[in-house]
């Protein structure tokens, strides 16, 4: 993970407000092949990954860098200059993990504290990736601070990457909660920016970079301190949706929520992606505009056409629109196709304390 990666991130989940369909750009082949890798990988994780990836950082006290097969030492870490008084780090309540349901949207890492300008957990958006769930705390406003955490596969050194012929280091970091920690440190923006990543107790890595706003909203303090508060095991992320119904095959292999950052402006808006029998169906989820369409139409006004079409549907406030590609999944064609799909869709609100747990039955 780059630091470069939060403006992408909310770009694109702020886009998801304003488009029905999938945004653009977005590759369906891949994003299912991420899904079925980051199954794999799952599935291969096992205990000794905690010993392996503890020795890859202890063994020598080096780090590896891709690509040249040759380990940079731990440099020390460079004292803090505070050119300006940091930001007040407060706690922001954290929830019990909650198994109630079946989410596809369960991160296993979570902000437990977040500076005051994050505005708490209301305004922490989330991205399913190709390890796992990215979580980005972001401010408001032009050049607003963004906080993103990142789960990174156990077993294994991440890469550290940076434009041709920069120069990209490590340097040692205090531990985090007691477990090894380091910098990753380029002297080419925007990676220049600082990365903190430190060993979490399953043995995986964790990752917390900061973009944008003042030097002293994303100082190296602030980020040790997040990182110091994340918890980790399973949450489930409330949704604003539930399905019934749906055939066992069914599986859900790319979600994005955004919410709006820390003025508490803008809208929530969803992107979902679910999989079956090699095909694709993707819904998007946001509050309805006043006298918002039945059926979303093209830049022009008129009606979207085709054999699959997407369709909407307007419920407690919010509008549902659900899509596919050229063909549909042999088994939702059988059950009535978009249409069936649709009335198997249930929207539960604006106020995401409506909002479930309990998505996929």
């Amino acid at each position: 993970m780059t630091t470069s990666d939060s403006h992408d991130l909310a770009t694109r989940l702020t886009d998801l407000a304003d488009e029905p369909a999938p945004p653009a750009g977005f590759d369906a082949g891949r994003s299912m092949a991420e899904g079925a890798a980051r199954l794999r990988r799952r599935k291969l994780a096992v205990i000794g990954a905690v010993a392996a990836a503890t020795a890859a950082v202890v063994t020598g006290g080096t780090l590896l860098l891709p690509g040249n097969g040759t380990a940079a030492p731990l440099q020390p870490a460079a004292p803090a200059v505070a050119t300006t008084a940091a930001p007040t780090v407060t706690p922001t309540p954290t929830a019990a993990p909650d198994r109630t349901g079946a989410d596809p949207l369960t991160p296993e890492l979570r902000f437990g504290r977040l500076p005051e300008w994050a505005g708490g957990e209301n305004g922490v958006s989330y991205q399913t990736g190709f390890h796992g769930v990215d979580s980005l705390a972001s401010g408001r406003g032009e050049n607003a601070p963004s906080l993103r955490l990142s789960q990174l596969p156990a077993g294994s050194q991440p890469p550290m990457t940076g434009p041709p012929g920069s120069n990209v280091r490590t340097e040692a970091a205090e531990p985090v909660g007691g477990r090894t920690a380091y910098w990753v440190v380029s002297d080419a923006p925007p990676y220049d920016k600082p990365t903190l990543r430190w060993l979490t107790p399953s043995g995986g890595w964790a990752e917390l970079s900061g973009s944008g706003g003042r030097p002293a909203d994303i100082s190296r303090e602030v980020l040790h301190d997040v990182a110091a508060g994340v918890g980790y095991g399973a949450w489930d992320v409330p949704l604003p949706v539930r399905f019934s119904g749906l055939p066992e095959a069914f599986e859900a292999t790319n979600v994005q929520l955004s919410r709006p950052g820390s003025d508490g402006k803008g809208a929530w808006s969803m992107w979902l992606m679910l999989q079956a029998e090699s095909k694709t169906v993707w819904f998007t989820v946001k509050p309805a505009a006043p006298g918002a369409p039945a059926s979303p139409t093209g830049k022009d006004g008129s009606p979207q056409t085709g054999p699959n079409a997407p369709l909407c549907s307007v419920g407690n406030g919010v509008q549902v629109c659900v899509g596919a590609g050229a063909d549909l999944p042999p088994s939702l064609e059988r059950l009535g196709g978009l249409p069936w799909m649709l009335a198997h869709t249930t929207a539960l609100g604006v106020d995401a304390s409506t909002w479930t747990t309990d998505v996929m039955r």
